[in-house]
C-alpha cells in the first residue's frame, strides 16, 4: 500500500510546530528559578513525544524511495517500535518515582494510565503491523503518528496550567 504522503507532511509540520514550543519552555526552565523536577519530566516527555512524531513523519520519505512498500513500512513499524519501547522503559517508571515523591496531584493516576497508555498502544500497533500484514498500514502509521501529537500536545498544555509551587 503506498504511503500518504501528505498526511506525514502535516503531521511533521505539526510535530515541529510543538517542538518549538518545547524549545521555549526548555529555555524558561534554564532561567534563574528553573523548574521542578515533574516539569522537567514533562517537558522531556512533550520533546520526546514530538520528537518522535517529527522522525517518525520523516521517516516514509526516506524508505519508500525504491518502491518495495512491504519491506518499507517494515523498517517504518520497526523505528517506531523500538522508539516506543526505550519510551516505555523509561517515562512511565519515572512517572511513578515522581508520584512516590509526593507528587499524587501533578500525575494522578488516570493521567498515569492514560500516558502509559498512549506509549503502549502505539508500541502494541507498532508490533501488530510487523507481525501481521494489516490491509492499511498508511493508516495505521498515520494513527500512530496522531498518538504521538495527543501525547506531546497534553504533556505540554499539563506543563503549562498544572505547575508545581
Amino acid at each position: 500500500m503506498e504511503p500518504n504522503f501528505d498526511a506525514f507532511q502535516l503531521m511533521g509540520e505539526i510535530a515541529l510546530g510543538i517542538i518549538g514550543f518545547s524549545a521555549i519552555l526548555i529555555g524558561l526552565s534554564r532561567s534563574s528559578d528553573g523548574f521542578s523536577d515533574p516539569d522537567n519530566f514533562r517537558i522531556q516527555l512533550l520533546t520526546y513525544s514530538a520528537f518522535g512524531a517529527m522522525f517518525g513523519s520523516i521517516v516514509p520519505f526516506a524508505v519508500f524511495g525504491d518502491k518495495n512498500f512491504e519491506f518499507a513500512w517494515l523498517v517504518c513499524f520497526w523505528i517506531m517500535s523500538l522508539y516506543w519501547a526505550i519510551g516505555l522503559i523509561i517515562f512511565p517508571r519515572r512517572m511513578i518515582h515522581l508520584r512516590r515523591l509526593g507528587h499524587e496531584d501533578i500525575f494522578p493516576i488516570k493521567l498515569y494510565l492514560f500516558q502509559t497508555g498512549i506509549l503502549s498502544t502505539i508500541f502494541i500497533l507498532s508490533l501488530l503491523m510487523i507481525t501481521s500484514n494489516f490491509y492499511e498500514p498508511s493508516q495505521i502509521y498515520i494513527t500512530c503518528l496522531v498518538l504521538y501529537l495527543i501525547q506531546s500536545s497534553v504533556a505540554f498544555i499539563r506543563t503549562l496550567f498544572f505547575r508545581v509551587h
